[in-house]
């Protein structure tokens, strides 16, 4: 088998010691090399032509974005952001659709992380992510020309992921989203309900509504978050409250601050039957 040729830029000793010792129990992966700055890794991405980089972003002589700036279309590999950026620079992440490393991060994330570039690079979809990373960029450029405005939310480019990976024990889950019903914080873990069955998995709902569609996943209760492709009705309970009936035939309640999100993103109107 042919292994996926990584490499790691990180011009934190620990941080960069951190991924390599995460990446040594896979045996699918080969370190190609490990670069302190931005001008040694972009010298390392041509030289080794990995399949995948972990990237910083905030690095001596070259940031990230301009490691992957000074690279040809044909010379940029499957890209996992590593970031201590602020919720804006996370935004076009997710919008543009690559991965990212939030610091610090837990092991389950970087698994999952892991296991959706692992995905990219068997889809050898070079072409379509080549145009994601242009735009990345472009969005990028058009912020630091503009210093002091407020960045806006970039537009998406594309799909977000239709599958989410989840650990559990030592196994990754694929689970394609669409079949996810919903999704609730059970104290340090959640449980995925999806079509047929359901998962505890050592996540928060935080974490997993960050990785979802917003467009199809609604948080309508700080322990809950719904697909609202299963949503069946809306009603009025006691003391102003509302409740969720789903297909399945759970009832969920619905948090008045919540409430007005909901309606919006489905169009409802709420039943008083």
């Amino acid at each position: 088998m042919k292994k996926i040729r990584v490499l790691i830029v990180d011009d934190e000793p620990l941080a960069r010691e951190g991924v390599e010792a995460m990446l040594a129990i896979d045996p699918e992966i080969e370190i190609v090399g490990l670069c302190g700055d931005g001008q040694t890794g972009l010298e390392a991405i041509r030289l080794h032509q990995p399949d995948l980089v972990f990237l910083d972003i905030q690095m001596p002589r070259l940031n990230g974005f301009e490691v992957l700036a000074a690279l040809k279309s044909g010379e940029r590999p499957v890209i996992i952001f590593i970031t201590a950026f602020d919720k804006y620079a996370i935004k076009a992440f997710e919008c543009f659709a690559f991965d990212y490393l939030l610091k610090p991060y837990r092991d389950a994330r970087f698994y999952a992380a892991l296991a959706r570039a692992k995905s990219e690079i068997g889809k050898a979809k070079d072409i379509d992510m080549s145009d994601r990373l242009e735009k990345l960029l472009g969005y990028v450029k058009k912020l630091t020309s503009e210093p002091g405005v407020v960045p806006t939310t970039p537009p998406p480019v594309s799909a977000p992921n239709d599958k989410l990976v989840l650990k559990t024990g030592s196994d990754l889950n694929f689970i394609k989203s669409a079949d996810i019903v919903w999704i609730e914080a059970q104290a340090d873990f959640v449980k995925v309900h999806s079509v047929g069955q359901a998962r505890l998995v050592r996540e928060t709902l935080q974490s997993l509504e960050e990785r979802l569609d917003p467009a199809r996943f609604v948080r309508i209760h700080r322990s809950s978050l719904v697909n609202l492709d299963y949503v069946k009705k809306v009603t009025p309970a006691l003391y102003g409250d509302y409740t969720v009936l789903l297909n399945d035939g759970t009832n969920l309640k619905l948090s008045r601050g919540n409430r007005a999100k909901l309606k919006q993103l489905m169009g409802l109107r709420v039943s008083r039957e």
